[in-house]
């Protein structure tokens, strides 16, 4: 969180986290009930705490491909109706607004830069913010794998080839797909590639045709299917600034998670995990709590975190993202999705570690990210989040406030570079809900 300039403190960025967890009971069916005063938990994983000293960020990257003059213009949402949401409404406390005693919900839009990809291709020629790190995605291709019988293949192994050489491994998410990036990861132009898929004793090599189709079906002949149903959800919170009035709330929800799942049919194992982070100079860099199927440990894991630190917009988001794709124990076989609740970018610099190694990482390993952008969002942010979504199949979540502004009231503006035919505005927790069923969707069905 920026806390060098006093004005931009920002409660409605600390209430994320919560709008999501509640939006999380929801998406397991039902709507949240009143939860008693929870009782202390037992059993936490202990917390794993990994310190830094600071480091030279001053160097300069280069900027974006086809970076040009001239932002593109804010867009505005187009209003959507705002009907009751799971969990009830969470308001902007910052500004205390009610409406006959209820708090305002916090408003939010959506976007979908892989299905709008030529709206996100122009977003980065004209992407004019301070430096990010640049990646070539104009040639981009999601590999779809599902069975004889049609139906998706999650965590096959896909290996993209030029020959001998190996140009990527991961594994394919939800709804049985990946997404490769040939030019970005050092394939030759017009060379031949290879798409290698396997599952256990399945396996098949299928050609890429290059410049025809941005999609490409793969049928995996004797692919099994999970015996179980795994759900994993972690938050990547940034633990800066203040945070206990927030995090009271967030404790006030936990108690509700595990009856709203068993809503669900058939039952998914759902599991949570916890990433905080701070700055290199700050008391710690991450705090890794591990999944955890006891909600009661979760809630005390959360109530572990406290906020201080910061000072300045960058923070130690780099790390954070390595934390949480390599120090939790995410499943084989699950729907494993990380939602990060942030606003402002990582360190970028020659002396930085590279973010975008991260965002790999993350897409080698099945990891989808939802970023969440709160108010006052920089621009160098918004493009580090949109990087984040596009590259690992995810979708680029951000506040909406009336019109001219990006804090304050909820509405149904933005100031994000985002084309305002795009998208609709609803409430956060909806979307949030949305986001969630979609994903259980793909990987087993409507529950």
């Amino acid at each position: 969180m920026r806390k060098n300039d006093p004005s931009l403190a920002r409660p409605v960025s600390r209430l994320l986290l919560t709008t999501a967890l509640a939006a999380l009971l929801a998406a397991c069916g039902g709507t949240s009930a009143p939860v008693s005063a929870p009782s202390s938990g037992s059993g936490v994983p202990p917390a794993s705490q990994n310190s830094s000293t600071s480091r030279d960020s001053s160097g300069t990257s280069s900027a974006p491909s086809g970076g040009e003059a001239g932002a593109p213009a804010s867009g505005e949402a187009k209003p959507d109706a705002a009907g009751s949401t799971a969990g009830g409404a969470i308001g902007d406390n910052r500004t205390s607004h009610s409406q006959q005693g209820q708090e305002i919900a916090l408003r939010a839009g959506e976007i979908d830069d892989n299905r709008d990809f030529a709206d996100y291709q122009t977003y980065l020629r004209t992407y004019s913010g301070p430096a990010a790190e640049p990646m070539e995605v104009s040639e981009r291709y999601v590999i779809s794998v599902t069975d004889a019988q049609k139906r998706p293949v999650a965590d096959a192994t896909v290996r993209l080839r030029e020959g001998d050489k190996l140009l990527f491994e991961g594994r394919t998410l939800a709804g049985g797909k990946a997404i490769v990036f040939p030019k970005a990861l050092g394939a030759s132009d017009g060379g031949a590639l290879t798409v290698q898929v396997a599952q256990a004793n399945a396996q098949v090599e299928v050609p890429l045709p290059r410049g025809q189709d941005s999609t490409l079906g793969v049928v995996l002949d004797g692919a099994a299917q999970p015996q179980a149903r795994r759900l994993e959800v972690l938050f990547l919170l940034d633990a800066t600034g203040s945070m206990g009035d927030e995090i009271a709330k967030i404790q006030r929800t936990i108690r509700s998670i595990a009856a709203q799942i068993s809503d669900l049919s058939p039952r998914p194992e759902l599991r949570l995990g916890l990433v905080a982070y701070r700055d290199y100079s700050d008391d710690y860099v991450t705090k890794v709590y591990d999944f955890t199927s006891d909600v009661e440990a979760f809630r005390t894991n959360l109530n572990d975190i406290q906020a201080d630190g910061g000072g300045d917009e960058p923070e130690a988001l780099t790390e954070a993202m390595r934390a949480a794709v390599n120090e939790v124990s995410w499943s084989a076989d699950a729907v494993r999705l990380t939602f990060l609740v942030a606003d402002a970018p990582p360190h970028i610099g020659q002396q930085s570690p590279s973010y975008l190694a991260e965002i790999r990482s993350a897409a080698a390993h099945g990891v989808k990210f939802y970023p969440i952008a709160a108010s006052n969002t920089s621009d160098q942010a918004e493009y580090v989040f949109r990087q984040m979504a596009q590259q690992t199949l995810g979708r680029f979540i951000f506040l909406t406030y009336q019109e001219g502004k990006s804090e304050g009231t909820p509405g149904d503006s933005t100031e994000m570079h985002v084309d305002p035919q795009a998208f609709t505005v609803d409430q956060l927790d909806a979307i949030v809900v949305e986001a969630v069923k979609r994903e259980v969707s793909e990987a087993w069905g409507a529950a």
